[in-house]
């Protein structure tokens, strides 16, 4: 059985025609972009760090429960968030 963090993360994978490995970070690397699948807000200052020093667009991803305070603390950066469908919540301006 896999976990709601490896289903989103697949799904996210899709949607940035990439793919999802669990061994590395970030969690998905695609051809549009890279995101780092986290379950909490409260998680956003470590997936920011797995997410540096890459190019293109990069997006936290998070259920929507934890859509509000995730909104709150990304609100002046460049990275953007996702759902755990793979729907752009807050678009990345990372180029």
């Amino acid at each position: 059985m896999t976990s709601p963090h490896d289903r989103a993360a697949k799904l996210v994978a899709k949607k940035l025609k990439g793919r999802h490995n669990r061994a590395t970070s970030p969690d998905v690397k695609g051809k549009v972009g890279r995101a780092e699948v986290k379950t909490s807000a409260s998680e956003i200052s470590t997936a920011l760090r797995q997410l540096a020093g890459g190019t293109g667009p990069a997006y936290v991803v998070l259920p929507k429960t934890e859509h509000k305070e995730a909104l709150r603390r990304l609100a002046h950066l460049k990275t953007g968030l996702m759902n755990y469908r793979g729907n752009i919540v807050k678009k990345s301006t990372r180029q």
